[in-house]
């Protein structure tokens, strides 16, 4: 017979209860408390003046939403205005109002 498992938790010497008759990964922590989780990087909305490439002046604002290093582009070639509500729409959407918008 093996001896029970403990917790995964640096400092935690717990018992961790095995899930009998189940499938999937066994638990490797006692408690929720001692699962500690990685906070999430911001979600931030980006706005950016594209340059004059496509020969439309004042209509290449891009619209993207950034976390850590992961960004998504969510409108382009778009006019200075639509650009600015969008990304307000979106930051209100995120957080509620309070937003981060970054120009």
């Amino acid at each position: 017979m093996t001896p029970p498992a403990r917790c995964a938790a640096p400092g935690c010497d717990n018992p961790v209860a095995r899930r009998q008759g189940r499938t999937g990964r066994p638990p490797i922590y006692c408690s929720p408390t001692c699962r500690h989780r990685r906070p999430r990087a911001p979600l931030t909305v980006d706005i950016d003046q594209d340059p004059d490439d496509d020969g439309q002046p004042g209509r290449n604002w891009t619209v993207r939403l950034r976390r850590g290093p992961h960004t998504v582009t969510i409108g382009d070639h778009l006019g200075r205005f639509s650009a600015a509500a969008l990304a307000h729409q979106l930051a209100t959407l995120i957080d509620g109002g309070a937003g981060e918008v970054a120009p």
